[in-house]
């Protein structure tokens, strides 16, 4: 009698990273006898990283101020000039991981959002680095990650 094949676990079917040029499976949709989890394009800011490339905003005096206004006093306004050339694309949002690093995102896997991902894909990496004041080696650090749940 022939062995079943040994079925795949969860993360070995849904890495916690894969590389940014990769497309995930839809979120929610059968995947090896799993439902798919959400993944998030982004850029992945240890909660420190994050304060030191802010630090400069003097209107944050506080190292929580950092995560509870970024998103409404460093992304919004910069994200505003690209309103009319991305007018169909969400900005930049911020996702507090577990392990409180900080997850800047730009697109989920969620169908709309993978549409007009791959249809502006280059547009919209390139806004959100200059939104983000990315360096070239942490724009080069983009990756999607495996979240417990949507980002926006």
């Amino acid at each position: 009698m022939t062995a079943a094949p040994k079925r795949k676990t969860f993360d070995e079917v849904f890495p916690l990273t894969l590389p940014a040029d990769a497309t995930p499976p839809l979120e929610n949709t059968f995947v090896e006898g799993y439902i798919a989890p959400y993944y998030a394009l982004g850029w992945r800011f240890e909660e420190y990283e994050l304060w030191r490339q802010l630090a400069t905003q003097k209107e944050w005096n506080k190292r929580w101020d950092v995560f509870s206004d970024s998103q409404s006093k460093w992304v919004d306004p910069r994200w505003s000039k690209y309103r009319h050339d991305l007018a169909h694309y969400h900005r930049p949002m911020m996702y507090i991981m577990p392990n409180g690093d900080a997850l800047y995102n730009v697109a989920i896997n969620d169908p709309g959002f993978l549409k007009t991902l791959e249809a502006s894909r280059q547009d919209i990496i390139d806004a959100a680095t200059e939104v983000l004041e990315l360096s070239q080696a942490k724009a080069a650090e983009l990756k999607w990650y495996r979240t417990s749940g949507p980002s926006y």
